[in-house]
């Protein structure tokens, strides 16, 4: 990966990312190991890494925390614990122990069922091996404070004993001599002290040769001098040498706890290097979080194609003072790689252009980014920038020589995998002659056909742009009535810079103003006019649009809905038809008895002429209605619009004569067949049914496409993921309203986890049906808090 100038993760501000990130790891080992980690320019790589990020937040949003807390390296450890006798001290213990004992906890963790629904993970936890009885054997030495515990060996034991009785015994005495000795005047305020780990007491420097004893010190000003009275003097020793005895027991007691331990020291290393590696993807999924971040596409490719995103450091920055930050969509079609983005100061140009450079180095890093997680990101193996003041005083460079150097290095390394981010191109010298070499430079970087975001004022790059095959315009709006920016991003149009407006709003008199849009000359307003304009009246088309789209939709519904009605009436009517032809053959079979019996009469009569001219006038009728009631029958069901060719059989899909209801055939017979609707099993006639094509699952990929396709049948199961919240609304409430119509029982709402604001949502419209049951979540295997099950 190759990355220019050596400061770009501060021109991008990508470093304050990385700052955060380490203030979110348990230990000091993980926040070295983010220093360590390159960009990944593989997308297996990334793949790994983001997937491993979004798969630790996932654990936390179904409250199945990994039982992680703060750690200490134990890597100076290992080398001491592996010379055969070396006795580590306590604190060493220690944190091995806490290596040990979180381990223990991973083993927990992932042997309760979770291996397979945390994949990921269980690969790196699974190197870990370690010996649970030494967990037992640290507990016996060493207690809840880390101190070696008095009962670690029976002569240990033995000894902290004795030392107890023979303190109490020295207390007894050593408090006999300060009374004494206090009664006659010797001591001195602080009546006893401790020197060389023995009891002695203060005495005045006058009076220390009236106490037998040893003088083991004096005070700075020699006032006062620490002497150990005889009376003690015994005791004291025995129990300084009980004491001398405990060291060496605990010395003993610990060299055998190393010696248990030390099989184990490349185990404890690799436990160490999966601590750190869980460390970091926490404090990513942490991050994430708290940017509200998600898991794009990536592409093998280098590709932008942003959804909603937003610079991470200024949403942290708003979200402290309760202010919104307004997301961005940004994609290039076709051989478009670059885009010329312009617009008024203080517009948002340069943030847009530092947020695509920030989140390409946060995917790269393996970082979730703050964008809809539709968002599709491209790799890049070298990324330019050109971004700030770059004076240099070392160089003895001014800032547009540094930027020259810039380009040149840009142009001497830039190809079809590189990312170049250029801030106010072309300024910094003569506008005209800056303007002109900005532009070859431009034409070149496209002739090598690099990407880059790149903003500027330079109406002489907005219009090369714009007749340029590979580049693009695009501005950041401004609202002309409030004279404000909106920090909208357009794609497809040149932006103005919005000068003398701003300029008039700051309070600059119209006679000066005058005079500077006198001097611009008339071209250089002409086209700064047209700009304005072009922006205004797309702003005016795009709201028309909406409202003709929206009219349009309302117009498609009411179509589909008169459609529908019209064919359920016709459908209605035909079948009225067909049973009035029904009872009228009813009615004829029954006059046929009374016409056999007249017929019989005549033929008596030997009138058989009139006989046969009776018979037959009866059977044409008979004929003719029920002639007129097999047309009916194959109008009403054999003539259905919506019949594909093709058959019944086990494992097609079928739908009832006259339904748009759709299922599968399960099993049949000659007469019947089982077919599955939804949850629902039901047992039809066979030639009630009709083949039917496979049912068009709802994708979250085209509104559009979705509300022209509403209302053709109803399916048990939605899916909402990648709508607004406003869509969502009416997609959910149509869906169950179709769902009380269709008497369905069960129904599944796919809306994804995200930001929880879906599910929110569907559990809310929820609340609004009294037909509800009962509302559940299924298990994380099969959706989780992403899909919400319904019954009825």
């Amino acid at each position: 990966m190759q990355l220019y100038p050596k400061d770009i993760y501060e021109r991008v501000e990508f470093d304050k990312v990385l700052d955060l990130l380490s203030s979110l790891v348990l230990g000091e080992e993980a926040r070295l190991a983010i220093g360590h980690i390159d960009l990944a320019t593989e997308k297996q790589e990334i793949d790994l890494r983001l997937d491993l990020v979004a798969e630790y937040k996932k654990t936390s949003e179904n409250s199945q925390h990994i039982p992680l807390y703060a750690y200490e390296t134990v890597t100076e450890d290992i080398p001491l614990l592996r010379k055969i006798g070396y006795v580590l001290d306590v604190e060493a213990i220690r944190r091995i122990y806490n290596h040990i004992h979180q381990a223990k906890n991973l083993i927990d963790y992932f042997d309760a069922g979770r291996a397979k629904v945390y994949s990921l993970l269980y690969d790196i936890y699974k190197v870990i091996s370690v010996d649970p009885n030494l967990l037992k054997e640290i507990d016996r030495v060493l207690d809840e404070n880390g101190e070696v515990r008095p009962d670690a060996s029976p002569a240990l034991l033995k000894v902290s004993r004795a030392i107890k009785s023979k303190e109490r015994e020295l207390d007894k005495i050593f408090n006999e001599s300060v009374k004494k000795y206090s009664s006659m005047g010797f001591l001195a305020e602080t009546n006893e002290g401790l020197r060389n780990g023995r009891r002695v007491l203060t005495v005045s420097a006058e009076n220390k040769r009236k106490i037998n004893g040893i003088i083991h010190d004096e005070s700075a000003t020699g006032k006062t001098v620490y002497l150990e009275p005889a009376e003690v003097m015994q005791i004291n020793n025995e129990v300084f040498n009980l004491y001398t005895e405990q060291k060496q027991e605990i010395y003993r007691v610990l060299r055998d706890l190393c010696t248990q331990i030390r099989p184990y020291a490349d185990d404890l290393l690799v436990i160490e290097e999966v601590l750190i590696k869980f460390d970091v993807i926490r404090a990513k999924s942490k991050l994430a979080v708290m940017m509200e971040a998600g898991r794009p596409e990536i592409l093998d490719k280098p590709y932008f194609g942003y959804k909603r995103a937003i610079n991470p450091i200024l949403l942290l920055k708003n979200n402290e003072v309760n202010k919104e930050t307004v997301p961005f969509d940004l994609e290039l079609h076709g051989a478009n790689k670059i885009l010329m983005l312009s617009g008024p100061n203080a517009g948002g140009k340069s943030v847009t252009m530092k947020t695509v450079g920030v989140l390409q180095l946060m995917v790269q890093f393996g970082l979730l980014i703050p964008t809809d997680e539709n968002s599709k990101v491209g790799i890049f193996n070298k990324i330019y920038a050109d971004i700030g003041d770059q004076q240099s005083l070392e160089d003895d460079l001014s800032t547009y020589s540094s930027r020259l150097k810039n380009m040149k290095a840009f142009l001497d390394g830039a190809d079809e995998d590189t990312l170049v981010l250029i801030d106010e191109f072309g300024s910094g010298t003569d506008p005209k002659i800056g303007g002109a070499i900005a532009e070859a430079i431009l034409r070149q970087l496209n002739f090598q056909k690099s990407y880059g975001v790149i903003t500027t004022h330079y109406s002489n790059l907005k219009y090369f742009a714009f007749k340029t095959k590979g580049l693009l315009n695009g501005s950041m709006e401004f609202d002309r009535t409030k004279l404000s920016p909106t920090y909208q991003l357009i794609v497809g149009k040149p932006g103005s810079s919005f000068a003398f407006e701003i300029a008039e709003k700051s309070g600059i008199s119209k006679k000066v103003l005058k005079h500077a849009r006198h001097k611009t000359g008339k071209n250089e307003k002409a086209i700064d006019e047209l700009l304005t304009n072009l922006q205004s009246e797309k702003k005016e088309v795009v709201d028309r649009m909406e409202t003709l789209l929206e009219k349009e939709d309302k117009l498609d519904k009411m179509i589909k809905s008169y459609t529908e009605l019209h064919k359920e009436l016709e459908f209605r009517r035909k079948k009225m038809k067909l049973k009035a032809k029904e009872s009228q053959l009813v009615q004829t079979s029954q006059d046929n008895r009374a016409l056999e019996n007249a017929i019989r009469e005549i033929k008596e009569a030997k009138n058989l002429e009139e006989a046969k001219a009776l018979a037959k006038q009866q059977k044409e009728k008979r004929t003719q209605v029920q002639t007129e009631i097999s047309d009916l029958y194959d109008d009403i069901y054999n003539k259905d619009l919506h019949q594909v060719s093709g058959s019944v059989e086990v494992g097609g899909y079928v739908k009832m004569r006259g339904s748009d209801n759709i299922g599968r055939v399960v099993s049949m017979d000659r007469k019947k067949a089982i077919v599955e609707m939804g949850f629902l099993q039901v047992t039809i006639k066979l030639d009630e049914l009709v083949p039917a094509n496979e049912p068009i699952v709802r994708r979250k990929k085209s509104i559009n496409t979705e509300m022209v396709d509403r209302g053709s049948r109803f399916d048990s199961t939605l899916d909402i993921r990648g709508y607004t919240v406003v869509d969502a609304d009416w997609f959910i409430q149509d869906f169950l309203d179709k769902a009380l119509l269709n008497n369905a029982s069960r129904l599944k709402i796919t809306h994804g986890e995200g930001s929880g604001a879906l599910r929110k949502l569907v559990r809310r419209k929820l609340k609004e049906y009294k037909d509800v049951k009962k509302v559940s979540h299924p298990d994380s295997d099969y959706g989780g808090l992403g899909v919400t099950l319904v019954e009825m």
